[in-house]
């Protein structure tokens, strides 16, 4: 098995290119838009010409295999994304794809996926191939969900392979694979810091989101006594405010404990005009569900104080919520003897990140490889992981998916 880092440098390269924003800007492709489109069929055309066929799902992921291999005989699975967020960097996600797409040239016998919409920036809700494969997702859900150009996941994938009368035929079947190992970028600094090339992941963050919505008056900005406001926007800065503050209490005995307020609305955002109305996001992580539930408390009643003080209506949705997701040990162990035998250090992480791997741990022994990133950089053009390090965690996936062992 010889891995070919000038071949995977190519692959993500040229995968790269295939942006709606120029390089200087970072690198973007929205789920079922013409550059992920164009993605796609770049790994399908590489695949080929290693002797694959592919099927898309009717829920809109990527599948590839060696013909030889046929659709039947349970196989590994490996894969990841090729969406990005906006102005995003070009080795999250990619990384897992060209690694199993290199395995496929290899001769390795595994199938390579591509997980449509893992980073919910499309339609505002991550990992929907993967959940709608496993049936985490209704019928109803994916109709609700918008992307910019306000059509929903059947409109904007049909002509990916979206089918909505086809997904229950078409779900997720476990006698079908072995388990699922999906290589990803660490998106963190552990690995780096410590010069290491790569990492077992043995467990997913969980995470819960929200959408807040503040309620004040619009009034005029300069005949209006400060007394006399109801400003959304002064409420949802002071509560933005206790989102950090309260992150910062639970993470004192749990470091991968976060959150986040990543975009605000304020209506009708004029010089001259006392927000009436501020909608804000809230990005909740933990490593266990008892911090997500103490946290969901304290930002409630948080959020709610400053609200009630400063006399806004408050509507606070709930977006997602999704579990802590333990990582199967034998295939950590099965990772442990695949590095040994490369000759890599072997080491064990946590996600901060939630990834497809999450999806799919409760139905499939699943785990995943982190591959180094220089600084922690993630989600942003800088984005860097070493050429050397994404091949040594091909080699380490090829190993580990050859070994004979039962699990």
């Amino acid at each position: 098995m010889h891995i070919d880092p000038k071949r995977l440098a190519r692959d993500i390269e040229t995968i790269a290119a295939f942006s709606e924003c120029p390089p200087e800007l970072g690198y973007s492709r929205p789920t079922f838009s013409e550059p992920w489109g164009r993605a796609c069929q770049y790994v399908i055309d590489e695949a080929a010409r290693a002797g694959c066929e592919h099927r898309i799902d009717a829920h809109g992921n990527l599948h590839i295999r060696l013909v030889e291999s046929g659709w039947d005989k349970p196989l590994w699975l490996s894969g990841s994304h090729i969406d990005s967020v906006p102005t995003g960097g070009k080795f999250d996600g990619v990384s897992g794809v060209v690694c199993a797409l290199e395995l496929l040239r290899c001769g390795v016998e595994l199938e390579l996926i591509v997980f449509a919409e893992e980073e919910g920036t499309t339609f505002g809700l991550g990992m929907l191939g993967s959940r709608s494969w496993v049936g985490a997702l209704s019928v109803e859900q994916l109709a609700a969900v918008r992307n910019r150009e306000g059509r929903n996941y059947f409109e904007a994938g049909a002509a990916f392979g979206v089918r909505r009368e086809a997904m229950d035929a078409q779900r997720f079947d476990s006698s079908r694979y072995r388990g699922f190992i999906e290589i990803h970028p660490e998106q963190g600094l552990s690995l780096w810091n410590r010069g290491l090339s790569v990492a077992a992941v043995d467990r997913i963050n969980g995470r819960k989101q929200y959408i807040v919505t503040l309620r004040g008056q619009g009034n005029h900005a300069g005949s209006t006594r400060m007394h006399e406001r109801r400003d959304a926007l002064a409420g949802a800065a002071e509560a933005v405010c206790e989102v950090e503050r309260i992150g910062r209490a639970l993470a004192d005995d749990l470091d991968y404990t976060v959150m986040t307020v990543g975009r605000l609305d304020a209506f009708p955002n004029a010089l001259n005009v006392i927000a009436g109305r501020v909608d804000f996001t809230i990005d909740f992580r933990a490593q266990t569900s008892d911090i997500l539930e103490a946290g969901d408390k304290r930002l409630r009643d948080r959020i709610s104080a400053v609200a009630s003080a400063r006399n806004l209506e408050l509507v606070v949705t709930e977006t997602e919520n999704q579990s802590p997701a333990p990582l199967d040990e034998r295939v950590i162990q099965r990772l442990q003897r695949a590095a040994e035998a490369c000759a890599i250090p072997f080491h064990r992480v946590p996600s901060g990140a939630l990834h497809d791997a999450a999806i799919l741990a409760p139905y499939l022994p699943t785990a995943m490889i982190f591959v180094a990133s220089r600084d922690g950089i993630s989600h942003h053009p800088d984005e860097f992981s070493r050429i050397e390090d994404i091949a040594a965690a091909a080699r380490l996936l090829g190993r580990a998916i050859s070994d004979p062992s039962p699990r």
